[in-house]
């Protein structure tokens, strides 16, 4: 767990994050291309001195993931990638400071050109809003990845829609993965109790119509039957009352 400076260094990271955030938000719309955004989240981090760290540690060739439509996860910054009016489109991004090496994990997701005309889209991120806030009200202390899973099952499937079971939010601190795991939905085989102190990056992940993904092994991962996702993250503290959402 973070001491009082780690968690102070974590809060300047998120700081940053929110920069690139609201960048990206101020200029994504129909023609905008995936290698734009790329590039942007590389220029506000050298800026700001801190790493995209997901292609550091991964190796991952892009500085930010993202995922168009049926991507569900690690989307690469194609170049042939435009975005067009109705898609819908993950950010999902990571930051490592240079002199303490603490992260930050954070995702949310856009439909370009929002549209009413669009019900299942905005439903879509509606009931992924809702479990990722279920998530975080359950997130207390002596509460168990138990409560939290449940919290957020419950509210996917209320809206019916699917929930992922392949894919986890996880503990965050000097590693951008680190245990406990935590599983959208109720498994009974996982009790670890979240204590004062824990960070964590909670990211609930829905689908329209199916929860199978396939890998094609050059990093995206789809949903098997082409139908659309969302998914939306922060990473949290555990503190001794609510918790924090720090980004």
């Amino acid at each position: 767990m973070l001491n009082k400076e780690e968690l102070e260094i974590m809060r300047e990271n998120a700081k940053v994050h929110k920069k690139v955030f609201d960048a990206i938000r101020e200029i994504v719309k129909e023609w905008t291309t995936a290698v734009e955004i790329n590039e942007l989240c590389a220029k506000i981090a050298k800026e700001h001195w801190v790493l995209c760290w997901f292609k550091w540690v991964y190796d991952f060739p892009d500085n930010i993931c993202i995922s168009v439509n049926d991507v569900v996860v690690h989307g690469r910054a194609r170049k042939w990638i435009v975005f067009k009016n109705w898609d819908l489109v993950t950010f999902d991004f990571w930051i490592k400071d240079k002199k303490y090496g603490i992260n930050t994990d954070a995702a949310f997701s856009v439909i370009i050109w929002w549209d009413d005309k669009n019900p299942i889209w905005a439903k879509l991120i509606e009931a992924n809003k809702k479990a990722l806030y279920a998530w975080i009200k359950a997130a207390k202390v002596w509460n168990t990845t138990w409560d939290i899973g449940y919290a957020i099952q419950k509210e996917i499937e209320d809206a019916w829609f699917k929930v992922v079971k392949d894919l986890t939010g996880h503990a965050i601190w000097k590693s951008l993965h680190e245990k406990p795991y935590i599983y959208n939905y109720w498994t009974p085989w996982t009790w670890p109790k979240l204590k004062v102190g824990m960070t964590l990056a909670i990211e609930p992940i829905l689908w329209q119509t199916s929860w199978e993904i396939e890998d094609d092994w050059d990093w995206e991962i789809f949903i098997k039957d082409g139908s659309l996702w969302c998914q939306y993250e922060h990473t949290i503290l555990i503190t001794e009352w609510e918790a924090e959402i720090i980004i």
